[in-house]
């Protein structure tokens, strides 16, 4: 996955932050924030590590189903903190999607810290879209932004977690280089296919349906499938017109 921030600020050093991503039970992604004169470019690799432990979950009785489905590099476009546009797909199609980041209200009155790859990092909580999350941002990087869609605190977050969901929805951060030599080329927005990201997510999940009338014209005859609406999962539970 790939995010781009422009926040206006000239930067006069160039940062790569490794992160890993725990995205579900069973995979975690590798992500690498990019810091490069007045550019944010984040990097979430389309490629997951696998943690699933076979075992364990045939010992709890639990069925596990996966969709294979394609895996792209995402980019978020940012040209202030709280305007993004995403280069994001449904099957091999791609959109640039704009997406309006609600303000985060950081609360930062914690005497907590912790040593995050080698940086004294402070306890910062909020509320976003639906989660509540717990960041360590340090002071000593000078840098409003983080992983994903993360901004807003007086110093680079190096941790992001969900409170009431501590199996994944994470992002650590494992390496900080500050003196990376920058060699990655950002690609264009395609302005002809922009679209909202409402819009964009009501497409997906129409696309889900398609998806699963197809199963369900291959089962057997008198077969009975029933599709419940899943509460969902990721960091962003609700949005803001919902």
């Amino acid at each position: 996955m790939l995010l781009f921030f422009w926040t206006g600020v000239l930067y006069s050093q160039n940062i790569k932050v490794i992160y890993m991503n725990k995205n579900s039970k069973f995979t975690t992604f590798q992500e690498d924030l990019f810091i490069t004169k007045n550019n944010i470019v984040s990097i979430r690799d389309s490629i997951t590590i696998n943690t699933f432990d076979e075992k364990n979950s045939m010992n709890n009785n639990q069925a596990i189903f996966f969709t294979k489905d394609k895996l792209y590099k995402i980019f978020y476009y940012k040209n202030n903190p709280n305007k993004t546009i995403i280069k994001d797909y449904i099957g091999d199609t791609i959109y640039f999607v704009e997406d309006d980041i609600p303000v985060i209200k950081w609360s930062t009155n914690y005497n907590e810290t912790k040593n995050i790859a080698g940086f004294l990092c402070n306890k910062a909580t909020a509320e976003f879209r639906g989660s509540k999350i717990t960041a360590f941002y340090t002071k000593d990087l000078k840098y409003n932004t983080g992983p994903f869609k993360f901004y807003g605190l007086d110093g680079l977050i190096l941790e992001i977690s969900e409170n009431e969901n501590l199996e994944y929805n994470s992002w650590v951060a494992i390496k900080v280089d500050t003196n990376y030599k920058n060699d990655y080329k950002i690609p264009e927005i395609k302005e002809s296919i922009k679209i909202k990201l409402r819009d964009f997510l009501e497409i997906k999940e129409k696309k889900k349906e398609e998806d699963f009338d197809k199963i369900v014209s291959k089962a057997p005859a008198g077969t009975i499938i029933t599709r419940h609406k899943i509460k969902r999962n990721e960091i962003e539970k609700i949005y803001e017109w919902e």
